[in-house]
């Protein structure tokens, strides 16, 4: 048995990057976890540069690996179809109430009109800053329970994994993308990265300059458990079913 626990170590130890006992890991240099400012401030530049010349082909990578992570992704050409799209899974899904983050694009695609005409009523999950008794907080937070669909904008996405990252802030509520049936994300062109390790890159630059948020949160497709006779289920833990908006272009 001992042997067997120490060979298991080993496997462990060798993943992780070390070379024998309790050596410190190796940590790849793309991860950025490491270094000074300025040598993570060049590296989130070059990434950053990357996302810019690689935005058409890092959104058609993200809508291939987003799919096959279960999303049900849809590209639009403008603002109108994105915001057609998205009534249009409210009609399908005969939703009563959605509830929205506070990220610039969804002000821009203007959806409350247009959810209205399919009989849902949309709320931005957004304290007026007057709360001192917590009622607003609360009231908002019973509708989100309530609600049958959360539409979020994102902070990045990531082309390796099909996943969209999502940071805390104002009137960004980790509630909207997680306790809703139904997640709808609008990902811009220009936000996919390339990896995870770009990522960390990014976030790494932001601890170190002070922007760091509290958390972030990173969903690759819907809540999937196996916890119950090794089955798959969906909806668990999360929404059941989400969909991906890949806007691919800023106009009417």
């Amino acid at each position: 048995m001992d042997s067997n626990r120490e060979e298991f170590l080993k496997t462990v130890r060798a993943a992780l990057g070390r070379v024998g006992g309790d050596a410190p890991a190796a940590m790849p240099e793309a991860t950025a976890l490491y270094g000074d400012a300025d040598s993570v401030s060049r590296r989130a530049a070059a990434v950053r540069e990357t996302m810019s010349r690689q935005s058409e082909q890092l959104l058609a990578e993200m809508a291939v690996a987003a799919a096959k992570s279960a999303w049900s992704v849809h590209t639009a050409r403008s603002v109108a179809e994105a915001r057609d799209y998205i009534a249009s899974v409210a009609a399908k899904l005969g939703a009563k109430l959605a509830m929205r983050s506070a990220y610039e694009v969804l002000d821009e695609l203007a959806l409350g009109p247009a959810l209205t005409q399919t009989g849902t009523e949309l709320t931005l999950m957004a304290r007026s800053g007057e709360d001192a008794d917590g009622t607003e907080r609360r009231g908002l937070r019973e509708k989100a329970l309530k609600s049958d669909i959360g539409i979020t904008g994102v902070d990045y996405a990531i082309s390796e994994t099909g996943s969209v990252a999502i940071a805390a802030g104002r009137g960004v509520s980790r509630l909207v993308s997680l306790v809703m049936p139904v997640h709808i994300a609008v990902v811009r062109r220009g936000q996919v990265l390339p990896s995870l390790d770009d990522l960390f890159t990014l976030r790494r630059l932001d601890f170190l300059q002070g922007r760091d948020s509290s958390y972030m949160n990173i969903i690759s497709g819907p809540s999937r458990s196996a916890d119950i006779e090794q089955t798959i289920v969906r909806g668990v833990h999360g929404p059941r079913e989400v969909h991906m908006v890949l806007l691919d272009r800023g106009g009417p």
